[in-house]
This record gives C-alpha cells, sequence and structure tokens, in this order.
C-alpha cells in the first residue's frame, strides 16, 4: 500500500489482478462503452416523449376549455331559461294556491343552487383548481333537497373514522353515487324512504343506498346510464358496485372499495 494514496486489489476469476481504483483519480470509461450498456443517451426519443406529452396537455387544456364553454353556453343557459318559465307561468295562473307557490318556490331554490354549483365548476375549469368540499355536509344538503321537496324521506348515517380518511377523489366520487341513486330512488323507484349509510371495517369503506321503492327484477335487464355510471365510479376507486333488488322489495346499492391495494393470487 503506497502511503497517501488508498488502493484496492480486484480479483479476476478469485486470482490477483494488477488493477487498482485509487481515491487520488477517477477514471472513467470511454463514453463509446456506456452504449453497451445500452446508457448512451437517445435524444430524438427524448424529443418525441417530450412534444407528446406537450401534445397531449395541450388537448387536456382545450378540453378543459370547451367543457366551460358547454357548460355555459348549454347547461347554465337552460337552467336560467328553465326559472324564467317557471316564474312566468306563476304570473299567469290565476288559481295560486299557498301550497302550489312553495312548491314553485322549491323549485326555484333548486334551480338557483344548481345555477350556483356550475358556475363553480366553470370557475375550476378555468382557474385550473378544485374547490374543496366537505362530504359529510354535501350529502346533509342533497337529503334535505329531497325531503324539502316532499318526495322522499332520507336517514343518513356516516362513520367519522370513515369519512375522515377519504381522500378527495373518493368524496366526489361517492356524493356522486348517493346523488345517482337518490335519484334513481325518486323518479323510478317510487319509494318514500331511503337510508345512506357510509362505514368502514378494516380497511375497507362501505357505501349503501336502501330504499323502500317497487324494487326490480334484474334477470335478463341490461342496466340503465345511471347504474352503469354508478359501476364506473366504483371500479374508479378501485372497488365495485352490487345491486341488490326484487319486484316490490326495493332495492339496495351497494359500493364497496379498499383503502389499500390488494394483492391477488397470480
Amino acid at each position: 500500500m503506497t502511503q497517501g494514496k488508498t488502493s484496492f486489489q480486484l480479483l479476476d476469476g478469485g486470482l490477483p489482478s494488477t488493477s487498482t481504483l485509487s481515491t487520488a483519480r477517477s477514471v472513467r470509461p470511454p463514453t463509446d462503452s456506456l452504449d453497451l450498456y445500452g446508457l448512451k443517451p437517445c435524444e430524438g426519443e427524448l424529443t418525441t416523449a417530450f412534444k407528446a406529452t406537450e401534445s397531449r396537455l395541450s388537448k387536456l387544456l382545450e378540453d378543459r376549455s370547451r367543457i366551460g364553454r358547454d357548460l355555459h353556453d348549454s347547461v347554465l343557459q337552460s337552467l336560467y331559461a328553465i326559472g324564467l318559465n317557471i316564474e312566468a307561468a306563476r304570473r299567469g295562473r290565476n288559481d295560486q294556491t299557498v301550497q302550489r307557490k312553495e312548491t314553485d318556490d322549491r323549485m326555484i331554490l333548486q334551480i338557483n343552487q344548481l345555477i350556483h354549483e356550475v358556475r363553480g365548476m366553470i370557475r375550476e375549469l378555468e382557474s385550473g383548481s378544485v374547490q374543496e368540499f366537505d362530504l359529510s355536509s354535501e350529502l346533509s344538503a342533497l337529503c334535505t333537497t329531497y325531503e324539502q321537496a316532499g318526495r322522499l324521506s332520507v336517514k343518513l348515517e356516516l362513520q367519522r373514522s370513515a369519512i375522515e380518511v377519504l381522500t378527495h377523489e373518493e368524496e366526489r366520487e361517492i356524493l356522486n353515487i348517493v346523488r345517482e341513486a337518490l335519484s334513481n330512488c325518486a323518479r323510478h323507484a317510487a319509494a318514500t324512504r331511503a337510508a345512506i349509510s357510509i362505514r368502514m371495517r378494516d380497511a375497507r369503506v362501505r357505501v349503501s343506498i336502501h330504499d323502500n321503492g317497487i324494487g326490480f327484477s334484474a334477470a335478463g335487464q341490461p342496466r340503465g346510464y345511471g347504474l352503469a355510471n354508478m359501476e364506473a365510479r366504483a371500479k374508479r376507486l378501485g372497488g365495485a358496485l352490487r345491486i341488490q333488488s326484487k319486484a316490490g322489495a326495493g332495492t339496495h346499492v351497494i359500493a364497496e372499495f379498499s383503502l389499500e391495494p390488494e394483492l391477488t393470487s397470480i
């Protein structure tokens, strides 16, 4: 060993080698040798990848702008028109009763709430941000809307520990699943009562919507858009949707997903 320099002896096939590694001077392999290991930079491929990423980003931004315009020009204007028609019909009626006035007021209130929500969506799309919301409050407001309309009595049971562990994406998907299920209860099931629960067991969250409506026989019948939409949202959460229903016995919608990745045998 030489003083002032640390050296290491390499073994070739178990025999001493004359090669040394020194801390005093680093030896770099020739640039051409990098290609032997597939490490030579591929500038053309990198440029192509960056251009493809830029193109996808540009299309996403265009889609956001297009969706915002569609919401404003189509959905928002249609909601305005519906509200104006209700107001005009109310002014033109001579037999205006207290009950009918209350019904009109509720419809106008719901339309104004929808307008507010759509305008919020447009602002989110334009700013590129996503507004936070509280799932418990959103569900309570949704239930109140149905109860005020006199269409459905809804019982809401939320396990606090289940709500607290949800991500914002999970909260939004759950809200949309519940919203679709309640809409089906009121429009198709002729239900008068519904129960919503969100509970967690181990690392799994279960969302349950149960109604006392007319039910249906799922055998041999294709799923409608609403059920397919709920199923797609459950899958996006890494879970599954189950529908339990029987003619005359109500419907039970269950969306269940795991908070942790599940390992499956191959």
